[in-house]
């Protein structure tokens, strides 16, 4: 609802935002799973061990919404508040949706997001 409060809206992704969360060394095998070649079943079947979160786990959305909140949260103060509330209230899971009063303030914004965000590790898809 909030993506249509003003006259200019925009969008912005963290791209591939799973595996850029690194999971704990002593959970990687939480993060474990199976795979059969060419997708052939009469293969044999291959383990595979991830480091980071990725897309299908129960665990990686909310973990990974953690992080990015917590991003902000950890740069509270380098920043105005307009860019810690759109990464508090504005993502939805990776992808941000956000309107602003006009375009010089919403590439102000996007530009702060995007750095905000690099500083917690997270690469956006323009970056």
């Amino acid at each position: 609802m909030r993506f249509r409060e003003k006259p200019v809206a925009f969008v912005a992704d963290i791209r591939a935002m799973f595996h850029q969360v690194k999971g704990p060394v002593d959970q990687w095998d939480f993060l474990r799973f199976l795979w059969w070649p060419a997708g052939d079943t009469e293969k044999e079947v291959e383990e595979y061990q991830m480091t980071v979160h990725f897309f299908g786990a129960v665990s990686s959305l909310s973990v990974c919404n953690f992080a990015l909140k917590r991003t902000a949260e950890v740069n509270i103060t380098q920043y105005e508040e307009n860019v810690t509330e759109t990464i508090m209230k504005n993502f939805y899971v990776d992808d941000c949706l956000k309107s602003t009063y006009n375009v010089q303030e919403a590439v102000v914004l996007a530009n702060c997001l995007r750095e905000a965000s690099l500083k917690g590790g997270f690469i956006s898809r323009n970056s």
